[in-house]
């Protein structure tokens, strides 16, 4: 597995549009499959995903958002539940994937369910976004956010969970790719993401107004008009084939461990 970036910035939203085809072919396969999305929120993810041609199922542990998913998926495959003990018959789902989100669960609890869920050849897909700050122009917008807030747009994110992965007796075959992809953002887009920060929308309203002018004014000297400024993102796909050696799988979905 290639060795992961020295720093980065913190994860980019569900759904920013940084998830290029190639990569969701790379996650995926490029035959339809049945997928499992943990901790879907309001389906961002699970929507690039169908709209690739799979079939996905959502599982969140909140009940409004889980409400608001048909509306967008155009169907009914979504429930609320943990993730620690899934509703779904063992051996069910092709891929279970898992955007932003390996981080939040139970690793122990989490690792088997997954594992039980899956059919014999089935994997794992796990997803990180960070903004790319390798790009002069994104550096130079962490250094002005940084003089607020040390941890702004820095920290590696979800590595710990992805190794717990491949740690597991019941994954195998851990590998990662990342991917690049740029997102088109506005100036209003660029100073209203700095904004929301909690430490600038903590100071003093003309340091506040000061800083913001100060983005905006980054933006005027790196964007080429009339075109936006494009925010590049990174991201870090990764992939684990289940392994149900040690799993004894019975007939309803709960799970033993053989012995």
């Amino acid at each position: 597995m290639p060795p992961a970036p020295s720093s980065g910035s913190r994860p980019g939203p569900r759904g920013s549009g940084a998830l290029t085809p190639a990569a969701v072919d790379w996650l995926l396969g490029e035959e339809p499959v049945r997928v499992l999305d943990l901790g879907s929120g309001r389906g961002a993810f699970a929507s690039t995903l169908a709209d690739a041609g799979h079939e996905v199922f959502c599982l969140d542990q909140d009940p409004a958002r889980v409400a608001t998913l048909p509306g967008r998926l155009g169907t009914r495959l979504h429930v609320a539940g943990q993730v620690e003990s899934m509703p779904y018959l063992s051996c069910h789902f092709d891929v279970v994937s898992a955007s932003q989100t390996l981080h939040r669960f139970a690793p122990g609890l989490a690792v088997t369910e997954i594992a039980r869920v899956l059919r014999p050849g089935g994997h794992l897909a796990v997803v990180y976004q960070t903004r790319d700050d390798t790009v002069p122009w994104v550096r130079r917008l962490m250094g002005i956010l940084q003089r607020v807030d040390p941890s702004a747009m820095q920290g590696a994110y979800g590595d710990a969970s992805v190794a717990e992965v491949g740690e597991s007796p019941y994954f195998h075959s851990l590998e990662r790719r990342d991917f690049r992809a740029w997102v088109p953002t506005t100036r209003e887009g660029l100073v209203t993401m700095a904004s929301r920060r909690s430490a600038v929308a903590a100071l003093p309203a003309a340091e506040r107004e000061d800083l913001l002018a100060e983005v905006g004014a980054l933006y005027d000297s790196s964007a080429r008009a009339p075109e936006p400024l494009l925010l590049p993102f990174r991201t870090s796909c990764w992939r684990a084939q289940v392994d149900h050696t040690e799993l004894s799988i019975d007939d309803d979905p709960a799970l033993t461990i053989a012995v």
